[in-house]
C-alpha cells in the first residue's frame, strides 16, 4: 500500500510539472498561479503545496529534470561522427529543429524560455537553462575541430567565431518561428535552413575579423 501511495505521489508530481509547462507556455510564468496549475492538473491547491513550496520551486524543478535536446535526439542520429563530422553536424541540427517542431512539449518549453518568462532572483537564470538544455559549445566545437583535422574546414578556421555564429543563427531561427509558426514550416524546411546556415559558415575562411579603420573627421 505504501509503495502504491509513493508511486501515486510521483505521478501527481510529474502531472503538476506537465501542467505547469502547459500553463506557463499559455499564460506566461508571471501570470500563472498555482491555482491555474492545480486546476489544469485536476488536483487541489493543497496538493500542489504538498509537492512544491512555491511556483519558483516548481519552475526550477521543471528545468532541472529536462534532458538536453542533444540527448533527446541522439537515438535518431545515424551519421558517423568520426568519419563524417560535417554531415553529422548537419544531421544533428536538422534533427534538433525537427524535434522542436514536432514535439509539443519541447515547443512549449522553448516558448517559456524565449517568450513567456521574466526571470527573478530565486529562479534558474536564462543562462543556466540554456547551458543545461540548449546549444552545447563543447560538443559542437569538438565536431568542428574534427572537420579541421579531416581537412573539411581550413586549418585557420576560427572555431570560437563559428560557434557564436551557429548559436546565434539557430537561436534566432527558433525564436522567429515561435513568434509566427505559420510563416514557415520548420519541420519541412529544416534541411534547407540548416544547409544555408552551414554554407555561410563553411564559406567563412577568415580566422580573424578585418580591422575597421577609424575615419578622420
Amino acid at each position: 500500500m505504501a509503495r502504491k501511495t509513493k508511486e501515486e505521489a510521483l505521478r501527481t508530481r510529474q502531472l503538476l510539472i506537465e501542467s505547469a509547462i502547459q500553463q506557463f507556455a499559455l499564460r506566461g510564468v508571471t501570470n500563472t498561479t498555482l491555482t491555474d496549475i492545480a486546476d489544469a492538473a485536476g488536483v487541489t491547491r493543497g496538493a500542489v503545496y504538498w509537492h512544491f513550496a512555491s511556483k519558483t520551486e516548481l519552475f526550477n524543478e521543471m528545468w532541472q529534470q529536462q534532458p538536453p535536446l542533444r540527448d533527446l535526439i541522439q537515438h535518431s542520429l545515424v551519421t558517423e561522427n568520426e568519419q563524417e563530422p560535417l554531415n553529422a553536424l548537419r544531421e544533428r541540427f536538422i534533427t534538433g529543429l525537427r524535434y522542436i517542431a514536432a514535439n509539443p512539449r519541447q515547443r512549449a518549453l522553448m516558448q517559456i524560455l524565449y517568450q513567456r518568462c521574466e526571470f527573478a532572483n530565486d529562479m534558474l537564470s536564462e543562462n543556466e537553462i540554456r547551458q543545461r538544455i540548449g546549444f552545447n559549445y563543447s560538443l559542437i566545437g569538438g565536431m568542428l575541430q574534427r572537420c579541421v583535422r579531416n581537412n573539411i574546414l581550413p586549418a585557420e578556421t576560427n572555431i570560437e567565431v563559428i560557434l557564436i555564429v551557429l548559436h546565434s543563427a539557430f537561436s534566432g531561427l527558433i525564436k522567429n518561428w515561435l513568434l509566427d509558426p505559420q510563416r514557415f514550416d520548420l519541420y519541412q524546411q529544416a534541411p534547407a535552413l540548416v544547409d544555408n546556415v552551414m554554407a555561410v559558415v563553411c564559406a567563412a575562411h577568415v580566422s580573424e575579423a578585418p580591422v575597421l579603420r577609424a575615419v578622420n573627421q
